[in-house]
């Protein structure tokens, strides 16, 4: 009898575990998944980032744009994402490009002013000090990679700004590169 108790007890432990785990906000399963890459994952590549036709390496978490890249005022540029992910293209679910990050500065919460693409409905943009004019947004798989491409009008001038990219797969496991002094508009 006292055996069957501790198995129960036991049991019903276990039970409210995986029940709190798995009710959290943020997926038990993004613990365990390999997140995205921007070629820095299982299958390396040097092109994830394409600004105005200029290929960049962002593999990293963090490295440093060589020359910042000036995006003329009121021409179209356009900013395209290279993502991988193991479990195949289908499952990046979202995009994102944070930027008007000056100076040391290097967080998503220090951006003013940022694109995100959940790819299942329309784009959303936060530019409090319009900055950006014409924007649009799409997405093509070419398997094995997902190409997110940003369509982007400055309107006003923007100081060289570090640049950060996320993507997201469909389990919330979370890919951030930061670009160090990435941008300018003039």
């Amino acid at each position: 009898m006292n055996n069957r108790f501790m198995a129960l007890a036991s049991f019903t432990v276990v039970l409210l575990l995986i029940t709190s785990i798995g009710s959290q906000n943020l997926s038990a399963y993004a613990a365990f998944s390999n997140p995205p890459s921007f070629g820095g994952g299982q299958l390396k590549y040097n092109d994830g980032l394409v600004i105005n036709g200029n290929m960049f390496d962002i593999s990293k978490h963090s490295q440093s744009m060589p020359t910042p890249q000036i995006l003329a005022l009121g021409e179209s540029s356009t900013i395209v994402l290279k993502i991988f992910d193991n479990s195949g293209p289908t499952t990046i679910k979202s995009a994102g490009l944070y930027m008007d990050i000056q100076g040391t500065r290097s967080s998503i919460s220090s951006a003013d002013t940022s694109i995100s693409y959940p790819m299942s409905s329309h784009f959303y943009v936060n530019d409090p000090h319009n900055l950006l004019g014409n924007i649009s947004v799409e997405y093509k798989i070419v398997k094995p990679f997902v190409y997110v491409t940003f369509h982007i009008t400055p309107i006003a001038k923007m100081d060289v700004s570090n640049l950060i990219v996320t993507a997201i797969d469909d389990h919330r496991a979370l890919v951030r590169s930061l670009i160090i002094n990435a941008i300018e508009f003039s």
